[in-house]
């Protein structure tokens, strides 16, 4: 390694607290850039984070996103892909404690700003099944709109999300043993919107995104929920202008002519 690509190695680590460069006086040269580059992740983070902010308190978060700054470093100029593991930091250091549900909250919140900034594309509409043979619906593909997520929680997310938004009751109550929330997050025109979705319906969007076919995700769906309706289900989410894209193997379409 040369000397050159060393001193800027040392220099990096010295930034995150590693240790301390030979010969270098960290408080008085050091401080400042490693000052910045701390204060820039945490300021970042409660951005992405504010309602994990908000159930912790201020200086709760600035010690949690310190101890996420030296699990997960910045790769990047850009700050905001360093939110990506955040749900997986706290699901580890919170796991079997009765803060379990800030991991999922943490999801949810990441889920939000990845729709916020996701492409856009043009949904398919109703009549784009009509050219199909029903032969080949089984093996149907479909892609998700990229402004959606799917979030899976135990917890009631959507609620504590909601109680904890800068318009929301101060004295609103939630039960963490309440029933969980599978959420469907979608961008709309103006706004993005929190679904909570029934578990047929969860399951099939789910199995779909992984690249399932349409009779996998009905079988998915099914176990989820036997009362499972995919006719009505597929209406819902073209409705909703969830579904951009439709694929057909082409074996499939040759072995049903």
């Amino acid at each position: 390694m040369s000397a050159l690509r060393e001193l800027q190695m040392r220099f990096t680590n010295a930034l995150f607290g590693s240790f301390a460069l030979p010969d270098v006086d960290v408080p008085d040269r050091l401080d400042i850039y490693r000052n910045n580059l701390r204060e820039g992740f945490i300021k970042a983070l409660a951005i992405g984070f504010p309602v994990i902010e908000k159930l912790v308190g201020v200086e709760f978060f600035r010690r949690l996103a310190l101890d996420f700054l030296i699990a997960h470093p910045s790769r990047s100029g850009d700050l905001h892909p360093i939110g990506a593991p955040f749900a997986r930091f706290l699901q580890a250091r919170f796991a079997n404690t009765e803060y379990a549900y800030f991991a999922d909250v943490a999801a949810l919140e990441w889920a939000h700003q990845q729709v916020l900034i996701a492409a856009d594309a043009q949904p398919i509409a109703l009549d784009a099944l009509a050219a199909v043979n029903p032969a080949d619906y089984e093996n149907l593909r479909f892609e998700l709109h990229p402004a959606a997520a799917l979030v899976r929680s135990a917890f009631p997310i959507i609620r504590i999300w909601q109680a904890n938004q800068p318009d929301a009751s101060a004295d609103d109550q939630i039960d963490l043993a309440a029933d969980g929330d599978n959420v469907l997050v979608l961008r709309a025109a103006d706004w993005i919107e929190l679904h909570s979705l029934p578990a047929g319906d969860f399951a099939a969007l789910e199995a779909l995104a992984a690249g399932a076919s349409l009779g996998a995700a009905l079988e998915c769906a099914l176990s989820a929920d036997a009362t499972f309706d995919l006719g009505i289900a597929l209406r819902r989410f073209l409705s909703l202008g969830l579904l951009v894209r439709l694929h057909l193997p082409a074996a499939s379409s040759e072995d049903a002519s």
